[in-house]
């Protein structure tokens, strides 16, 4: 049931913060915040913040 739940909750995320693959500081900063706290709160486990991250940074270096 956690891995589904995990799952969803990185699925939204990512619609939520990478629907045009790319972000502003803004947005960049909102998305870290939001994965930090999907982990914080044991959503996603330690690997899953970092694969949330790594998209968020790839999404914001496209902007540059």
């Amino acid at each position: 049931m956690e891995c589904k739940k995990g799952t969803s909750a990185m699925l939204e995320w990512r619609s939520r913060f990478l629907t045009a693959e790319l972000l502003e500081e803004d947005q960049y900063d909102q998305a870290l915040r939001s994965a930090e706290a999907l982990e914080q709160s044991g959503v996603i486990s330690s690997a899953e913040w970092i694969e949330l991250v790594r998209a968020a940074n790839a999404a914001l270096l496209r902007v540059r």
